[in-house]
């Protein structure tokens, strides 16, 4: 640092920080420390001003500073940085969340119609998708479908109007002749680069907007 009545000239040889310091979405604990103690400084009418310097250049103040900064890291006495980013803290919170999620979901009994096509909470969580009452009976298999309701003796029979099988979910995605229309539009999406029949995992997180 070098200084002229009330002017202080800071070099040094990292980008980033520079970067950082003119970037206000950035508030890391180091950021924020050398901000707070310029607004100190210039309420005490310094002038600060930040200067980029290369670096193994033969500037010797900042040679020293590098050997000066070196001997501090290999001094087992010296105060190592231990502060994390808030950012950083989150994101290995969410990391951990989806982790142990994952673990009670693959674990579970219930939901089995629903794990099929949504197997990964990941996967999940970044699709986008128009939640509906269908859309909801298609994925977990409850609803206003036939086995279902004929399970909780709402109906006399879990048969298709058609008569030709079970109303199931496999039934309304692959047969039933009640959704042929819909079901053409969804294969013919598939087709243009896939084969069907279409394994619902990947039907739901590829397709969901034909889904």
């Amino acid at each position: 640092m070098e200084t002229n009545d009330r002017t202080a000239l800071i070099y040094t040889d990292s980008r980033i920080t520079l970067e950082s310091l003119k970037n206000r979405k950035k508030h890391t604990y180091l950021i924020e420390t050398i901000r707070k103690k310029v607004i100190e400084m210039e309420n005490q009418n310094w002038i600060i001003e930040f200067n980029w310097i290369k670096t193994h250049a033969g500037h010797h103040r900042n040679e020293l500073a590098e050997q000066i900064a070196k001997e501090a890291a290999n001094n087992s006495d010296t105060e190592c940085y231990k502060r994390i980013p808030k950012s950083i803290v989150r994101r290995e919170l969410s990391d951990y969340s989806v982790t142990k999620w994952q673990g009670e979901w693959d674990y579970t009994k219930k939901g089995a119609i629903t794990k099929i096509f949504f197997p990964k909470i990941p996967d999940r969580l970044k699709l986008k998708i128009n939640v509906t009452k269908n859309i909801i009976t298609m994925v977990t298999g409850q609803g206003n479908i036939n086995t279902y309701l004929y399970k909780y003796k709402t109906l006399d029979s879990a048969k298709c109007s058609y008569k030709r099988g079970e109303q199931t979910i496999d039934h309304i995605l692959y047969d039933c002749e009640l959704v042929e229309q819909e079901r053409d539009r969804l294969k013919a999406a598939v087709l243009r680069s896939e084969n069907w029949p279409m394994i619902k995992y990947i039907l739901i997180n590829k397709y969901s907007k034909n889904f």
